[in-house]
């Protein structure tokens, strides 16, 4: 019973946890994509309708190229927070 109650609260603390985190990270993807907004480059997961994609909408769909473009949007922002 006591392996039961300790499982159980293992349980309920890793709910908790993976929560917590899953709102903070949507609050962090909406930030960053009001900075990507201001910024001129589309949201994460913009719909693809053309059949051409520009530079800014092939970062959004690349995992690569978004994850290199990463440094440029914090300089951005840093850039726009300090002003």
């Amino acid at each position: 019973m006591i392996k039961t109650i300790f499982r159980s609260g293992i349980a309920i603390a890793i709910a908790i946890f993976a929560s917590r985190q899953a709102i903070f990270a949507g609050r962090d993807l909406a930030r960053y994509n009001r900075m990507r907004e201001m910024s001129g480059d589309p949201p994460l997961g913009v719909d693809m309708s053309r059949s051409v994609p520009t530079n800014a909408e092939a970062r959004t769909t690349n995992p690569f190229a978004m994850l290199m473009s990463v440094p440029s949007d914090v300089a951005r922002y840093l850039k726009l927070k300090s002003m």
